[in-house]
């Protein structure tokens, strides 16, 4: 093996040593450890599957658009079968994650929906319909499979959303939720296919590119803002507790900074020589997923009982480790294809 051959699967194998160290902590600090993984899953499922829907919407929406996510969104849906394997340490640390376990609290319909059963049914089958939506549109697409599935997988990943993130305060609720996530999703999606789209010479429309980036980078403080104010305005107890969490100390930071990392790349692709600048795309592309990392992190670790610079560092090492990973599971993927399709 050459040099050059060998230097991407050492990559490779850094990755996976990186998903294993930033569960390292389990045996000592089991919700910092784990509160990170699932930090580093709600990212991982969020690019997959906002690569999904992208490549779903290809098929739906027809124009010149296409061309720039149509390649790089496949990429990356084909890796969404790793997503129920990825939800293992999850679905085995439940207890750890998430207050309502004990089921003590809880009556009625919610003493139902957040029951570890009924919860770890959900999640698997809502990974397993998107797994099942990304092998039938890497294997035989279709429009009329692309608008069932785009219709499913909206109503799934809201609960989705649901499920991982919001019941860690099993009193906070918010209906917005779920299309929030959503537009975090299809953003964080996006900057990932940009930055994988420019890495190649390319004659393709980059201001068109451009043009698209500010569009879901203008949807998200929308749809951030909207459950804000719905739920501070309505001086509801359990919202506003919420958001006072996460509006102190280090976290206020948090708030600050993602604010900027935000809103700045938005006022810049007003411009329209920055929104047709190679450079500048990939500048604002990395930024924002930065910004991706600060916000999943403020939306999750301020409810984990554990240190949260802990938990944010096996965050950083278990996404960084999955970046690393990624080209391996994606062979992986199209050699068990192969060896199916000679079956």
């Amino acid at each position: 093996m050459t040099p050059g051959r060998a230097s991407p699967h050492l990559a490779e194998w850094a990755g996976l040593a990186l998903l294993v160290l930033s569960l390292a902590p389990l045996p000592f600090t089991p919700a910092a450890a784990l509160g990170g993984w699932l930090c580093a899953f709600v990212l991982a499922s969020g690019i997959l599957l906002g690569g999904l829907l992208f490549l779903a919407l290809t098929w739906i929406i027809p124009g010149r658009w296409q061309a720039c996510v149509e390649a790089e969104a496949r990429l990356l849906a084909v890796l969404t079968p790793w997503l129920p394997v990825l939800a293992i340490p999850l679905l085995a640390g439940l207890s750890r994650l998430y207050p309502w376990t004990s089921g003590d609290t809880l009556t009625g319909f919610k003493a139902v929906y957040l029951s570890p059963v009924f919860f770890s049914l959900r999640l698997v089958a809502i990974l397993v319909f998107a797994a099942l939506l990304s092998l039938r549109m890497a294997l035989k697409p279709g429009r009329a499979v692309a608008v069932a599935g785009s219709i499913g997988f909206v109503l799934l990943d809201s609960l989705l959303a649901t499920d991982l993130i919001q019941s860690l305060d099993p009193n906070f609720h918010s209906s917005g939720f779920g299309l929030y996530i959503l537009a975090l999703q299809m953003l964080t999606a996006f900057a990932a296919m940009l930055l994988l789209r420019l890495r190649q010479p390319s004659d393709g429309d980059v201001s068109l590119t451009g043009a698209l980036f500010l569009t879901l980078l203008l949807c998200w403080p929308y749809f951030f803002f909207m459950q804000y104010f719905i739920l501070w305005s309505g001086n509801l107890p359990p919202g506003a507790a919420w958001f006072a969490r996460r509006g102190v100390g280090l976290w206020g930071v948090a708030e600050t900074l993602l604010a900027a990392l935000r809103l700045l790349p938005a006022f810049l692709l007003l411009f329209t020589p920055i929104r047709s600048s190679r450079n500048w795309l990939k500048g604002i592309a990395a930024v924002t997923l930065l910004a991706s990392l600060v916000e999943i992190g403020w939306l999750i670790l301020p409810e984990i009982d554990g240190p949260a610079w802990l938990g944010f560092g096996c965050f950083l090492m278990a996404a960084a480790g999955g970046a690393l990973a990624a080209p391996l599971a994606r062979r992986l993927f199209a050699w068990g294809r192969t060896e199916r399709m000679r079956a």
